[in-house]
């Protein structure tokens, strides 16, 4: 189970690094003000962040992520595995299930890290606040209730994102071992297939958990967020916007990913364990330490080459 949580905040970590900057580019989008929109589009607001607030505009608000995505995807991984566990020759309605009851359990860590870095990446110019020094703030004024602004829009998201999101996976794969491209393609097809899935209740998340930053508050709850964002833009084209920059993101970060925590998976599963030897022999559990060398472990890992899996 150790090796399911440090896989996956490692793999969660390397995610954040390759795809933050689209995340902000969509977040620009989906909040902007529709009536004097600054971006035309995705690689318009890409370039206009680039030139005016450089790379660290593209940028902002990423301590959040990095700080609360390798909790994140430690307890989806982790939650994930054991929840497999218990499904030994499972279907692939099991692999959605664990994966939606992992989706909402990280939740409770993603909405509060998601409200943070949105309302750092809104910010025209340099930030003087951190994640946590946003954090801080809103909990000073609002508690909670503050905290957890747009939390039923992050479950209603990612319950069934993440039930998406391993089902493709588990799909394209086989609930196989495959090689490293393959296994990069599926994750960014899961990836992308979960966006595609849920994006709509993203951008009212998005907007929520932007709301009253510029000015008043507008939005009294989620439905009344829709309600008031339809009939100001007549119609539902918003609920799209930032949709391309999405998954061109997704494809990368989740292949990246996935493949991170596949692969320490599998070298887990080669370093040699000693939890099954008596304590009243330690002499011998030295021995057998010292006769396992890391020329074994590279050999084993040779395996996985000469099998095809990688």
């Amino acid at each position: 189970m150790a090796y399911d949580f440090a896989a996956g905040c490692i793999g969660g970590c390397a995610g954040v690094i390759v795809g933050h900057p689209l995340d902000t580019v969509k977040v620009r989008l989906q909040t902007q003000d529709f009536k004097n929109p600054v971006y035309r589009g995705a690689w318009h607001c890409f370039k206009t962040i680039l030139k005016i607030e450089s790379v660290k505009g593209l940028y902002k608000g990423v301590t959040s992520p990095l700080a609360g995505v390798g909790v994140i995807n430690a307890v989806v991984f982790g939650t994930y595995g054991n929840v497999q566990r218990y499904y030994e020759g499972g279907n692939l309605l099991s692999q959605f299930i664990a994966g939606a009851a992992a989706g909402l359990l990280q939740s409770f860590i993603c909405s509060p890290m998601e409200l943070a870095k949105i309302r750092l990446q809104v910010e025209k110019g340099k930030s003087k606040l951190g994640s946590l020094d946003c954090l801080i703030k809103i909990w000073k004024k609002q508690r909670i209730r503050g905290i957890y602004k747009g939390f039923s829009m992050t479950a209603i998201r990612d319950t069934p994102a993440f039930g998406v999101y391993f089902f493709t996976y588990e799909f394209l794969t086989g609930g196989k071992h495959v090689s490293t491209l393959n296994m990069m393609f599926s994750g960014g097809i899961a990836g992308m297939a979960s966006w595609l899935a849920v994006y709509p209740s993203d951008v009212i998340k998005s907007r929520l958990q932007s709301d009253g930053i510029f000015g008043p508050r507008r939005y009294k709850n989620a439905l009344h967020c829709l309600r008031l964002s339809i009939q100001e833009e007549r119609g539902y084209s918003f609920l799209t916007r930032g949709l391309l920059s999405t998954c061109v993101r997704a494809f990368p970060v989740n292949a990246v990913t996935f493949t991170v925590v596949t692969w320490l998976m599998r070298l887990s599963e080669l370093m040699p364990t000693y939890d099954k030897q008596p304590l009243q022999q330690p002499q011998q559990q030295y021995k057998l330490i010292n006769h396992i060398s890391f020329k074994e472990v590279f050999t084993n890992s040779m395996h996985l080459f000469e099998d095809g899996a990688v």
